[in-house]
């Protein structure tokens, strides 16, 4: 994800100025209020399993991808990836602009995608979707599209953003076809982040969390706090992140918010070593970008989240593990209670059917998809 935000916060740049380790620790109790008639879980800085719940998750690796000896496997940019409900994997390369499907052991099956302007082409294609309707989803940046794709790479049809959602990233279709997405607006001489909910015709229906980045037209930039974090929940929910706060919303389809889940944590500084990696991995795009930004003191609480099937929470901190690229995961269950941490290396892109799939990069850059078979006890 270091990556991906780091690319969407360059896109829009370019959109603005254009228009495994478990944690033994002592449990604290975890405060479950009423507030206004909205459930509120306050949540301490330690795991508070309830007592007899599934607590410890195991980790097993049984193959990766990208580490093959032909082209077909390996990856020049792991730019985005999801998992039909078959198994089978498809990986989007953002540099190669091509859609590369694996099979539910690895093997790979075919690529497709084309370079360009045109009906199915791809231009900077930022994320990948298998839909609940079994259609892959591309959401292309720079072209101002979403692409649909058949599972055997058949090009379906397009969607533009420019009119009605100018400068939409990272959408993700519900199982009705609604979309929840981020777009750029202007108001009233502001430039505001939002992430809305949309119908099928991109209609926006309603708002979910903004954020204020005038600043990115005065040189004030903070790339950690540009990119919301966002999951579709059970029957159509919607978990949505805040960028300041420890604090993750449930709203319902109709956009009421239902629950609130906050967590006690200690925030984690911002050291010089961690600006130097940030800019070791900007590419030479903007001469004057380093100059724009300035970082806070302090990280966000959490860079982002992502669910299983069983509808558990997994929020990647800023916390950093023992090892070099380990941080550290607080888990939280359907009902939103802090059950467990784990420290890991790797990326979590999605879970399914008891299996992790997560990227890993190397001190190089050289990047892999890594499963895991997950177990709980």
């Amino acid at each position: 994800m270091k990556k991906l935000r780091l690319k969407v916060f360059l896109i829009e740049l370019a959109v603005i100025f254009l228009i495994f380790s478990p944690v033994l620790i002592k449990a604290d109790d975890i405060k479950v209020r009423i507030e206004n008639g909205l459930q509120v879980i306050y949540n301490p800085k330690n795991p508070a399993p309830p007592k007899g719940s599934l607590a410890k998750i195991v980790l097993k690796q049984e193959f990766s991808i990208g580490v093959g000896k032909f082209d077909e496997d390996r990856f020049g940019e792991l730019t985005s990836m999801d998992v039909d409900s078959d198994g089978n994997i498809y990986v989007l390369d953002g540099k190669e602009k091509k859609i590369k499907v694996f099979d539910s052991a690895g093997k790979f099956v075919k690529k497709f995608g084309e370079k360009g302007q045109g009906p199915g082409e791809l231009n900077l294609p930022v994320s990948l979707q298998v839909t609940p309707a079994r259609e892959i989803v591309i959401g292309d940046a720079s072209n101002q599209k979403l692409m649909f794709f058949a599972c055997d790479g058949k090009f379906l049809r397009e969607m533009s953003t420019a009119m009605k959602a100018r400068g939409l990233v990272l959408p993700l279709f519900d199982s009705l076809g609604n979309i929840i997405g981020q777009q750029i607006v202007q108001a009233e001489g502001k430039i505001i982040r939002e992430v809305r909910k949309y119908d099928r015709e991109l209609n926006s229906l309603f708002t979910l969390a903004s954020v204020d980045i005038t600043g990115v037209i005065q040189g004030k930039i903070d790339p950690f706090r540009m990119v919301f974090s966002y999951q579709f929940g059970k029957d159509n929910s919607i978990y949505c992140g805040d960028l300041d706060k420890y604090e993750i919303k449930i709203f319902s389809p109709e956009g009421k918010l239902i629950r609130r889940i906050l967590k006690d944590y200690v925030p984690v500084k911002l050291t010089e070593k961690d600006k130097e990696e940030f800019f070791g991995r900007m590419p030479e795009i903007d001469p004057q970008a380093k100059e724009r930004i300035k970082f806070s003191e302090v990280f966000p609480p959490y860079q982002n989240f992502t669910m299983d099937e069983n509808w558990r929470l997994f929020v990647r901190t800023f916390e950093k593990g023992k090892d070099k690229g380990e941080y550290y995961l607080d888990v939280f269950d359907e009902e939103g209670k802090y059950i467990a941490k784990f420290s890991f290396k790797g990326e979590p892109r999605a879970w399914r059917g008891n299996k992790l799939y997560a990227m890993e990069e190397d001190d190089s850059g050289f990047q892999t998809l890594k499963i895991y078979s997950v177990r709980w006890q």
